[in-house]
């Protein structure tokens, strides 16, 4: 079959040639010559009756695809159909919403929650100062006999009474560590901001805050550590002097890295938490906050309903296509049954393709350059037009 079709290739070309030879290569012959490949082609498109059998029965089957893919593409636009107006809601509850907001009906959040943790938060607060500022004396100014280090019911008694200075850097001490964590909250709301604008958030500040506070409460807890043993030792309940390594089994150091650095980085979020609720901001900033979340919402809406109409457009226009496809091989399964063979467009067009190439190989040959490409830019448009009233013809029979 694959030599039958390039011996009629070559045919063709030849039959190009040899025309272009005899007309001098004159484009307004071409037209003639056009209608001697189509009449050599159409003969070559008759069939048997075995052939023209098989020809329908394929044609039957790729229908029958078509109407199956039809069935499919109807079954995804009534989906879609339903999506879109589910979508169209949501929209437009949240067009209402927005609504609602300006005109001071908005809800600003769960209020029960920051209740809970701003309470939680508070006495959070109280806990580390109390904690610092009993480990902070301790570390300072040593530890009472029969004390822990880290908790003293009397710390700022013993602080007033060693003089005001005392008292002052023992009440100032907590604020280092209070600082810290909030600066850990700025560094998280600037994250925030980060991830708005759609850029990586950064946690090297975070990172940095907590491992200070890790070291400040390791060398807490190792004073106190030091601290509880000397005691001990002075009162005889152990006869071996401090060394470094008694801190790691030493259950004060980390009951001061627990009671002290763990409650404190729960604290911190909590803090974060408390002080970025839509609760603490002004009526306006309330009012500009929900709208601009119920913004990013509509957004997010708008492209999933952009992209539901498209899939609708496309299936739509899929279905079109197959009702057209199911139109022309239905007309071509009636040709084949009444002796009215349908034409293979594509199989015309390779077959003047090959003539064309003939014709214009011979014009190259026998002339110059310039003239020989204006002789085939004028064949090429003669062929053109010839190519576009036949398939007019063509399709006025169908």
């Amino acid at each position: 079959m694959q030599e039958e079709q390039n011996v009629n290739n070559e045919e063709l070309r030849q039959f190009g040639f040899q025309s272009a030879i005899n007309s001098q290569s004159n484009p307004e012959s071409i037209f003639g010559y056009l209608n001697k490949v189509y009449d050599k082609f159409l003969e070559t498109q008759k069939l048997d009756e075995q052939s023209i059998k098989n020809r329908i029965f394929k044609l039957k089957e790729e229908i029958v695809f078509e109407k199956n893919k039809k069935n499919e593409l109807q079954a995804e636009i009534t989906t879609q159909q339903a999506n879109k107006k589910d979508k169209e809601e949501d929209i437009k509850d949240l067009e209402l919403e927005k609504v609602a907001i300006k005109n001071g009906e908005g809800e600003i959040g769960d209020n029960a929650s920051f209740i809970i943790g701003a309470f939680i938060t508070l006495f959070l607060t109280l806990y580390l100062f109390v904690f610092y500022s009993s480990s902070g004396y301790s570390v300072f100014y040593g530890i009472k006999q029969k004390s822990l280090g880290f908790l003293n019911s009397n710390v700022f008694a013993d602080a007033l009474g060693k003089g005001p200075g005392v008292f002052a850097v023992i009440i100032l001490f907590p604020i280092i560590f209070l600082g810290l964590g909030f600066l850990i909250h700025n560094a998280l709301e600037e994250n925030k901001k980060l991830e708005k604008e759609g850029k990586s958030k950064k946690f090297t500040v975070i990172a940095s805050l907590i491992f200070i506070t890790l070291i400040a409460d390791a060398f807490i807890g190792y004073k106190i550590s030091e601290g509880v043993h000397n005691n001990n030792f002075s009162e005889g309940k152990t006869n071996e002097l401090w060394h470094f390594s008694m801190v790691f089994s030493d259950i004060n150091f980390y009951l001061v890295l627990i009671l002290g650095f763990v409650v404190y980085v729960i604290w911190g979020f909590l803090l974060n938490y408390v002080l970025s609720h839509p609760y603490l901001k002004t009526e306006s900033e309330k009012t500009k906050y929900l709208i601009e979340l119920i913004n990013e919402k509509l957004v997010e809406n708008r492209n999933d309903l952009n992209a539901i109409i498209a899939k609708i457009a496309k299936a739509e226009s899929d279905c079109l296509s197959c009702d057209t496809r199911i139109q022309q091989k239905g007309k071509d399964i009636l040709g084949y049954e009444t002796g009215d063979v349908p034409v293979n467009v594509s199989a015309l067009k390779g077959n003047i393709s090959e003539f064309m190439g003939g014709w214009q190989y011979c014009t190259y040959g026998n002339f110059t350059s310039e003239e020989a490409l204006q002789l085939n830019n004028d064949a090429i448009k003669a062929q053109e037009n010839w190519l576009e009233q036949k398939m007019n013809q063509i399709n006025s029979e169908n």
